[in-house]
C-alpha cells in the first residue's frame, strides 16, 4: 500500500510541501481591508433585502435537528426551517456574485467572498468554477481553491492546494487559519498559548495534534485539518463580510476578530446552521464526531485515547466522503524478536453495522516517523495480524471500509516494551475452544480474541513469552486474577502442560527457562467471575532477582 505524505510543518503551522518554492517577494493582499465593488455592492443589495420569513412564532430548534436560517446562517434574523428567501431572489444572487468574479477574477476579495457565498448556498460545483477562474495572487488563489474543494467534498485536493497557499501567505495570516488554541483543553491549551507564532516549537506542537487527529491513517490526506484550516479561511471572509452588512454589530462587539465566542464556535463545531430552545448557536451537520483524542497530546501515546461522538461542547466535524464512522474494540499483544518489536493486533469488526470489503492495518510513529501499512483480507469480520515494527511509540490501528461509506477503526497507542534483563510480553487472549493450548506464537495469533473479552464462556486462555533467560535456568512465575478497583479474585485455577492446582488467590510455580525466548501457556477458570473488567496480572522473577510484570485487562459478561 501506498503511504501518501502526511502533513509536515515548519513553524508556525505552515506546512511544508517538499520541492515548493518559497514565497515570492511583495506578492501581498490586503486581507484585512474592507472588500470593495462591484462585491460589496451585490452582498449589500442581497441582504439588505426583506426577508420572507421573521423568527416570531417560528420554533425552529437546534436540538430536534432543524437546519435553522433557510441554510445561510447569514441570514441569522431568519429562524425558518423553510426558504428565507424568494426562490428568484437567491438565484439572482448566485448570479450576481458569478458576474462580480467574471468581472474581477483578480481582486482577493470579490474572488474568494463569490466563492464563499455560493459554496454556503451549497452550490459547491459554481463554486469550484469560479475558485478555478481566479487570477489573484497565487496563494491566495490557492486558499480560496482549497476551500472550494474541501466543500466539494474532495478534502485531497483542498489539502494540497491549502498548504501551497499557506506556503505563500504572510506570517500573520498563516498563523491565524492554523491556529488550534479552540481545540485543546487543560495542559494542552496551556502549553499552546506561551508558543511565539511563528516558532518550531509551535510547529511541532501542531504536527503532533493533527497527526493524532486524523479520522483515518490511511486514506490519504488529513481532511480533519482541511476542514480546521477551511473554516478559519471562511471566518475571515465572514469578518470582511460583515462589516459591510451588519457594521453596527462589529462595532459594538469591537471587531468580529474580538469576538471570541463565536470564533471559537466555528472553529471547534463549524458554521451556525441552527439554535437551539434558548437561542444559542450550535452546528448540526458539521459537529458530529470529535476525531481529536480525548486525552491530552502532553500525556503522550501511553495515555492516548478517543471518544469519538462529539457532544456540544467538543470539537466537532463531520466528514462527508466516509461515514458513519465507528470506533471497535480490539486486541494488541507486544512481543520481541531480537531488537524489533513484533505486534499481534485483532479488531473486533462485529461490533460495529458496517459490511468490511476492505480492511487495513497501520502502525505510525509520528508525522515524520516509521510507517508500517498493508491490506488485510477481505470481509473478515475479526482480521489478526503480524508486523514487525521498530521499537518506538506508535498509534496502531485497523481501519475496515465499508463500500456505502461507513467505516470501522481500531486506534491505540502502543510503548516499547520496557527494557530489562528480563522482559515479559503482554498476554494474550486466544479462543479457547483451541484443540490444545498453544506452544507457539503463531498458534496463539491464528486463534487471537478479535478483542479482550469473555463472553458466556467459563475459562479463558492466554499466552505469553519470557526473554532474557538462558536454557535451564529457573524463574518464578505468578498469575492473578483482580477486578478493577477492588482486590485479588479469589478464585484461580490455572492448568499448565496437562497439570491443574487448586483454587487459590495467587497461583505461583517455578519452572526452567527453555531458552532466551520461553513461550507459556495458560487457561484460567472464570466460573466465578461477575460481570465486570478484570486485570490478569504475570510477575516472572529470575534466579538473580529480577523481575518483570505484565498485565491484559479484559471484559466478563455480554457486550
Amino acid at each position: 500500500m501506498r503511504r501518501l505524505p502526511l502533513l509536515m510543518v515548519l513553524g508556525a503551522g505552515v506546512p511544508f510541501a517538499p520541492g515548493a518554492a518559497t514565497p515570492a517577494d511583495g506578492q501581498e493582499v490586503e486581507w484585512q481591508e474592507q472588500m470593495r465593488n462591484p462585491i460589496r455592492a451585490v452582498v449589500q443589495n442581497h441582504y439588505g433585502r426583506a426577508l420572507i420569513n421573521s423568527s416570531g412564532g417560528i420554533d425552529c430548534l437546534g436540538r430536534k435537528g432543524d437546519i435553522c436560517f433557510g441554510g445561510d446562517h447569514e441570514d441569522y434574523r431568519c429562524m425558518s426551517i423553510a426558504p428565507c428567501r424568494t426562490e428568484a431572489a437567491m438565484f439572482q444572487f448566485m448570479d450576481e456574485l458569478e458576474r462580480a468574479a467574471r468581472r474581477r477574477p483578480d481582486d482577493p476579495h470579490t474572488i474568494a467572498q463569490a466563492v464563499y457565498g455560493l459554496a454556503r448556498l451549497r452550490y459547491t460545483d459554481r463554486a469550484l468554477e469560479v475558485a478555478q477562474g481566479c487570477e489573484a495572487v497565487r496563494w491566495w488563489c490557492d486558499l480560496v481553491l482549497g476551500m472550494a474543494y474541501q466543500r466539494a467534498e474532495r478534502s485531497v485536493d483542498a489539502e494540497g492546494n491549502l498548504q501551497m497557499g499557506l506556503l505563500g501567505a504572510d506570517q500573520e495570516l498563516a498563523c491565524r487559519l492554523t491556529d488550534i488554541e479552540y481545540l485543546l483543553d487543560g495542559r494542552d491549551g496551556a502549553t499552546y498559548s506561551v508558543l511565539p507564532c511563528p516558532s518550531r516549537e509551535r510547529g511541532e506542537f501542531e504536527e503532533r495534534f493533527w497527526w493524532l487527529s486524523d479520522p483515518l491513517l490511511t486514506r490519504p490526506g488529513n481532511d480533519r485539518w482541511t476542514e480546521h484550516v477551511t473554516r478559519r479561511f471562511e471566518l475571515l471572509l465572514h469578518e470582511r463580510l460583515w462589516e459591510v452588512i451588519r457594521p453596527n454589530y462589529l462595532l459594538s462587539a469591537g471587531g468580529l476578530g474580538h469576538n471570541l465566542v463565536y470564533m471559537n464556535v466555528v472553529t471547534r463545531r463549524g458554521a451556525p446552521d441552527s439554535q437551539d430552545n434558548i437561542g444559542r448557536f450550535r452546528s448540526l451537520e458539521a459537529s458530529r464526531y470529535r476525531f481529536s483524542p480525548a486525552s491530552l497530546v502532553g500525556d503522550g501515546i501511553q495515555a492516548l485515547h478517543y471518544e469519538l461522538e462529539a457532544t456540544r461542547w467538543d470539537e466537532g466535524y463531520t466528514p462527508v466522503e466516509y461515514g458513519p464512522v465507528f470506533e471497535v474494540p480490539g486486541q494488541i499483544a507486544r512481543f520481541l524478536d531480537g531488537d524489533s518489536l513484533v505486534l499481534a493486533v485483532s479488531a473486533d469488526l462485529d461490533a460495529a453495522p458496517i459490511y468490511s470489503r476492505e480492511s487495513r492495518f497501520v502502525a505510525s510513529g509520528g508525522p515524520t516517523g516509521p510507517f508500517v501499512g498493508f491490506g488485510l483480507p477481505a470481509r473478515d469480520p475479526g482480521p489478526s495480524v503480524t508486523a514487525s515494527v521498530e521499537a518506538v511509540p506508535m498509534v496502531v490501528a485497523i481501519e475496515a471500509f465499508d463500500p456505502e461509506g461507513p467505516v470501522g477503526r481500531m486506534r491505540e497507542g502502543v510503548m516499547p516494551l520496557e527494557p530489562g534483563a528480563l522482559v515479559l510480553s503482554d498476554p494474550l487472549l486466544v479462543n479457547r475452544l483451541i484443540p490444545e493450548l498453544p506452544t507457539t506464537r503463531q498458534e496463539a495469533v491464528d486463534a487471537m480474541l478479535p478483542q479482550p473479552w469473555i463472553g458466556s464462556a467459563n475459562e479463558m486462555v492466554a499466552y505469553w513469552e519470557v526473554y532474557g533467560l538462558q536454557d535451564g535456568q529457573p524463574m518464578q512465575i505468578s498469575v492473578a486474577l483482580a477486578r478493577e478497583g477492588a482486590g485479588m479474585v479469589t478464585r484461580v485455577l490455572r492448568t499448565l502442560s496437562g497439570r491443574s492446582e487448586p483454587p487459590a488467590p495467587v497461583v505461583s510455580w517455578t519452572e526452567e527457562a527453555g531458552g532466551p525466548v520461553h513461550p507459556m501457556s495458560l487457561m484460567v477458570d472464570l466460573d466465578a467471575l461477575r460481570d465486570g473488567d478484570y486485570d490478569f496480572s504475570i510477575e516472572v522473577t529470575g534466579p538473580d532477582g529480577s523481575v518483570a510484570t505484565a498485565t491484559r485487562r479484559f471484559k466478563v459478561g455480554r457486550r
